[in-house]
């Protein structure tokens, strides 16, 4: 009996390493097989590291090495952002469903349980993962605290 991807769930995500680091710890070494679990939502609220989190969920839409010219003409700095996406508004739209810019807590719990409910829908298994919010134990932050 084949089993299913099951999806990952990554709270207070940041820029997204957590994120990309898990799925890719379990990744298959067979490159015929799919990844035994995936990235299904990234949730976030710091608006910059949003933006990181939300271009990394665009660029996983296409095949590893794959990636569309406008992709690294974007790197470079010769599109900008809302060209890159329009270009590609599948993608860009299945991003915006992914990476979540969202506060948790409880103005959000709702918000929240439904969005992480609707990534298990029919789920066999899942995974939630987060990381302490950087903000609360990074010394940088400490110190602009203090000015």
């Amino acid at each position: 009996m084949d089993i299913p991807p099951s999806p990952v769930v990554d709270v207070f995500a940041g820029p997204g390493g957590l994120g990309e680091g898990f799925p890719a710890a379990f990744g298959s070494d067979d490159s015929l097989s799919p990844p035994p679990i995936f990235l299904a939502a990234s949730i976030e609220k710091d608006f910059w590291a949003h933006q990181t989190l939300r271009l990394r969920h665009f660029s996983r839409s296409f095949p590893p090495g794959k990636a569309p010219d406008a992709y690294y003409r974007y790197l470079g700095g010769a599109i900008d952002k809302e060209a890159l996406y329009a270009a590609f508004p599948d993608d860009a739209c299945r991003a915006d469903q992914a990476a979540l810019h969202i506060t948790l807590g409880p103005e959000n719990r709702d918000l929240a349980c439904r969005i992480i409910a609707d990534c298990l829908t029919s789920a066999r298994f899942w995974v939630l993962v987060g990381g302490p919010p950087c903000q609360a134990y990074s010394i940088a932050g400490r110190s602009r605290m203090n000015e």
